[in-house]
């Protein structure tokens, strides 16, 4: 490369090519697949060999990023990176000791693994924190936030179809085995994930980055696309947690986004209306598996929403497993209780024998009933960090995109408590820190660059998106 080009590369913020780029981002790009899309769900059944291929992969993913991204890590995870690395680590070391000076591992089963199997899994979700900050910085560096972004809808994009064809899938016997084991309803579709409401949450994800791209990007026709497939995939998971989601990210998106790219939002949900109406009325939803009592979850979130209605099952099960959870926290809000405690909070409350434990559902109380006010601490000023960007930086898709997926994860939180361990949410955390670390640094440096339409045209310029 000769001084001119090198100039112009330091000047758009860009980094010269490296040998290295193609390996790094088939290996970015081969671990979000296999998370967000989890290609060894669709396997078919019987070979068992494709699991272990895909977690192999996953590890080798890992490493080859930590290992030869040439980046800091300071500056691929930022603030927000060193927040929920702490958070995680806090949670890991000073839950493991007080469950080791209490001997509380002696009392969990941590549905059927022991206290030694859970540090290592935790370990792992540090490890892909990393592996996918420095993996997306790399990118970014090289192709800006806009084409990064655009390979993440289209990842996210394919994982909601495979959600929405669900009973396509089974009809034609490409779930394994075990998926349809674990399912507490086969009519709630879930794609290649094991459990509903991860389905659900994969959709709400696609919605936010499509509501993002609607926001910043002309012509965005994957965009619509997205929004169209996240959005059913998150209302066929049936899960009331995703639906409440959705309904919040549009409310937030027309009401404080301002009004650039609402009539696009706009359209897009009087396209999926139209759809869905058009669905129910020429399909036969029966043959699907649909009927009534499913379509009552819709009625019953808007119920518990306006509080016409506070006695719907599912919240009371939650408002009552919260209660128990918060009074483990009053026994010990410094430290807690120690690691898996509360997963199997007492056992006179549910039979773990058979499968049903006492989990608190809710990542926040999880946090401070394990291991005490560190972890939670740390936890909730990562979030925060990440949600006070719509009013710190400027408008751009970037920022649309990470406070998008942070309303998810804060949502998601209130009524899951596994956060922590599974690799759809881990990843993203990982990728939003690199986001945020690059936007903040393009911003400083006062650097900018031409963002293109998916047509191929030169939009307006943005100083992240």
């Amino acid at each position: 490369m000769d001084e001119h080009a090198g100039v112009a590369m330091e000047q758009s913020g860009r980094r010269p090519r490296s040998p290295l780029d193609p390996f790094i981002a088939a290996a970015f790009w081969t671990l979000a697949v296999i998370i967000l899309v989890n290609p060894r769900g669709i396997f078919p059944p019987g070979i068992n060999a494709g699991m272990l291929v895909f977690a192999g992969l996953r590890v080798l993913g890992c490493l080859f990023l930590i290992g030869l991204v040439h980046v800091r890590l300071p500056q691929a995870l930022g603030a927000h990176g060193a927040l929920i690395l702490g958070s995680m680590a806090s949670y890991l070391v000073i839950g493991f000791f007080v469950s080791i000076s209490t001997n509380a591992e002696e009392l969990v089963y941590l549905y059927g693994y022991s206290l030694y199997w859970y540090v290592p899994e935790m370990a792992v979700s540090l490890v892909l924190i990393l592996a996918s900050a420095l993996g997306a910085y790399a990118i970014l560096e090289r192709v800006g936030m806009q084409a990064f972004l655009r390979s993440m809808l289209m990842v996210l994009t394919a994982s909601s179809t495979i959600v929405v064809f669900t009973p396509v899938l089974r009809g034609m016997g490409v779930l394994l085995p075990w998926q349809e084991l674990r399912l507490v309803d086969s009519v709630r579709f879930s794609g290649a994930f094991w459990d509903p409401n991860s389905a659900g949450y994969i959709g709400c994800m696609t919605v936010a980055l499509a509501l993002a791209f609607l926001y910043n990007v002309r012509r965005p026709v994957l965009a619509y696309l997205a929004l169209t497939a996240g959005f059913f995939a998150a209302v066929s998971s049936w899960s009331k947690t995703a639906i409440l989601s959705l309904g919040v990210l549009l409310v937030f998106s027309l009401l404080w986004r301002g009004r650039g790219g609402r009539g696009a939002v706009l359209l897009g949900m009087g396209v999926i209306a139209l759809t869905g109406f058009f669905l129910v009325n020429n399909l036969d939803l029966g043959r699907l598996g649909i009927d009534a009592k499913h379509l009552v979850r819709f009625v019953s979130v808007v119920e518990v929403v306006t509080g016409s209605r506070l006695d719907d099952f599912t919240l009371s099960l939650r408002l009552f497993l919260w209660k128990v959870g918060l009074e483990h926290v009053r026994e010990s809000p410094v430290v807690g209780h120690g690691l898996g405690r509360m997963y199997l909070m007492d056992r006179g409350i549910f039979t773990p024998s058979q499968g049903i434990v006492a989990s608190v559902h809710n990542t926040y109380l999880l946090l401070i009933g394990e291991a005490g006010i560190v972890p939670l601490s740390l936890y909730l000023l990562y979030l925060f960090s990440l949600l006070r960007l719509h009013w710190t930086m400027p408008g751009s898709l970037a920022r649309d995109a990470i406070v998008g997926w942070t309303i998810i994860i804060v949502l998601q939180g209130m009524a899951f408590h596994q956060l922590f361990e599974i690799g759809q949410y881990v990843l993203p955390g990982g990728v939003t820190c690199a986001m945020a670390s690059y936007a903040a640094r393009r911003l400083g440096g006062r650097t900018r660059e031409t963002p293109r339409t998916f047509a191929g045209t030169k939009a307006a310029p943005s100083a992240t998106g």
